[in-house]
Order: C-alpha cells, then structure tokens, then sequence
C-alpha cells in the first residue's frame, strides 16, 4: 500500500516532482488529468494549500490538489486526484488519497468539497459516484472542425469588437466577467490578481481577448486561447483554438451579441492557423448549449464535479488549513 503524507507547504522540489507526475500521466493517456485552474497554480509556485501525497518507496505515484473558496462563501474546496497509471489498482491508491483529504478538511473545519473528474462517459460509473459523492455538475468537451475560414460576424448596431489593450481594461473585464458568473466557482468573483495570473501563463496573447464595446461600456467578451501543436493540454497535429471564456453583461443579453462574440473569435482562432476548435460548456445551460451546438461544436466527452458535505471533527491539534490561496 502507498504512504500517504500531507503537507500544507509544498517546496520547489515536491512541486516539480507533481508536475512531473503530471506530465507522465499526460503523455500515457492523452490529456491533461488535472483543469487549467489548478495547473495554473502549480505552474507558478503557489503556496498556501492542503497538498495530499501517495508514494511507494521515494516514488511520487498519486497527489491531491485541494483549492479552499474565497473567504465570503459558503466553506468550500475543490479537489482533483492524480494517479500514475500503473498504480490504479482498483482505486486504492485514489481512495486513500481522498480520505486524507476529507479528514484535513474535517479537521480544517469542513464544508462541502467539490471534486472533479475528467473524461467520464458514465457520471454515476465513477469510483468517485462509488465512493458515496453526489454528482453536482457536468461540463462537456465540444469541438468543430474549422476547415474553411468563418464568414465575419454580425455584430449588433453599435457595438465596436477590439482586443485587450492593457490595464486599462481590467476594471471593466473584471465587471463583467463576475457579473456574467456570478456564484459560479470557477470564474465568479475574479480578483485583479485572479486575472492578472492569468495573463502570466506562457499561452496568453492580449490579441486572442476580444471586447465588445458600446461607446466606454464592455458588454462582452470573448477571451480564445491558442494550443501549439506541442501542447500537452490538447494532443494534435495542428493548432487547435479555445473558447476559453465567452461572458456576456446579463444587461445586454439577448441581442444576439453571445453569438457575435462566438462568431467573431472562432474566425480569429482560423487566422491564427487553428483548423479545430474546443470548449467547454456546462451541460446545465441549455442556452449556452444550443448556441454552440448551432455554431456547429458537437459533444465529445464529460467533465464531472461531484460534491460531498464533510462535517467539522474538533481536535486539540487541528490546524487551520483555510489560508489565502484563491
């Protein structure tokens, strides 16, 4: 059986030995077994969470990323498990990861902890379903060929479409973004420092932000992200395009301006030479949905959230776990 450890620092040396797990794991199944949220913060170097380790001997063979929620929400963290493909032994490893996990955040004071799981085909066929979790959302994996380039889009009577100039445009992103995800535990209630994390990844290009602008108000945006054809997120002989974020002002909805912006970044996803393009959607949101599958994006596969409340233990050692790592 693997030792498990925690660890609620992790040094510069557990942090490559992670994404060196990682990049393993990527290369033997084909595609990235953790979302860009937490890469992004292991990229970087962040410190400040519960970080759960599975090891055999000096080996990293499992890990688990935990993210606390912003402190005016409900108690909260996001998890994701990850597995060496040659230790999966029916879950043993991935349970036992997961029940370290549950009983820190117990100790930390509980709360309700998301975990995700990627490529699903089945949501309640999952060791996770197994394991008691509830199933609390689905996001599917859409893609469209972009053999020929896209006609211009449409765009509504005064609306002006330019990229990302700078700064300057932070305050009204940001309005918008946390306006269009509200509550959402992903993209709602961006920060400045949320945002500007962002733009530090190796992929951003303020071109591949488009904004939709009425005189000095944003309406919308959509923010596409280019995939090298030696990326390890999305394995593929030529570049592929994302629409990475695509948010409308809940003030200008329903004006036609989501399927502008849809429009308008997969025509520039094919200029910059991308021949597929993938998103995300959650499966909830029917209109969201419908908009896509119109624009000719057809289903692939699931990204499942589950969820489980984990009740509060009171111990004379506990240790606060909650620290600011949003």
């Amino acid at each position: 059986m693997a030792r498990i450890e925690s660890r609620t620092v992790l040094d510069r040396c557990t942090l490559d030995e992670i994404l060196d797990l990682i990049e393993v794991t990527t290369k033997l199944e084909g595609h990235r077994p953790v979302g860009e949220h937490k890469y992004s913060h292991l990229k970087v170097g962040a410190v400040g969470w519960l970080g759960v380790l599975a090891r055999d001997g000096d080996h990293l063979i499992g890990y688990a990323h935990t993210r606390w929620g912003h402190p005016n929400q409900k108690p909260r963290v996001a998890v994701e498990v990850v597995v060496h493909p040659e230790w999966r032994r029916d879950g043993e490893v991935a349970t036992a990861l997961l029940d370290e996990t549950r009983a820190a955040v117990a100790r930390a004071g509980g709360g309700l902890m998301f975990l995700w799981v990627h490529r699903v085909e089945r949501a309640d066929q999952t060791l996770a379903f197994e394991l008691g979790y509830d199933i609390q959302r689905e996001l599917a994996f859409m893609t469209r060929p972009l053999d020929e380039q896209p006609p211009a889009p449409t765009q509504p009577d005064g609306i002006v479409m330019r990229p990302y100039r700078g700064e300057q445009d932070d305050h009204a992103f940001l309005a918008v973004n946390n306006a269009a995800f509200a509550g959402h535990p992903e993209n709602g209630d961006w920060s400045v420092e949320d945002f500007a994390e962002r733009r530090q990844r190796d992929w951003f290009e303020p071109t591949d932000l488009l904004m939709a602008w009425r005189d000095d108000d944003l309406l919308g945006f959509h923010w596409t992200k280019w995939h090298g054809h030696e990326s390890d997120e999305v394995p593929a002989h030529e570049p592929v395009g994302e629409v990475y974020v695509l948010a409308v002002d809940p003030a200008a909805q329903g004006a036609g301006l989501g399927g502008s912006l849809l429009d308008a970044g997969v025509r520039h996803l094919y200029d910059r030479g991308c021949r597929q393009a993938i998103l995300y959607v959650d499966c909830a949101s029917e209109g969201a949905v419908h908009l896509y599958e119109t624009a000719g994006f057809v289903h692939q596969y699931r990204d499942v959230c589950y969820q489980q409340w984990i009740d509060p233990v009171i111990e004379d050692a506990a240790v606060d776990l909650r620290r600011p790592n949003y």
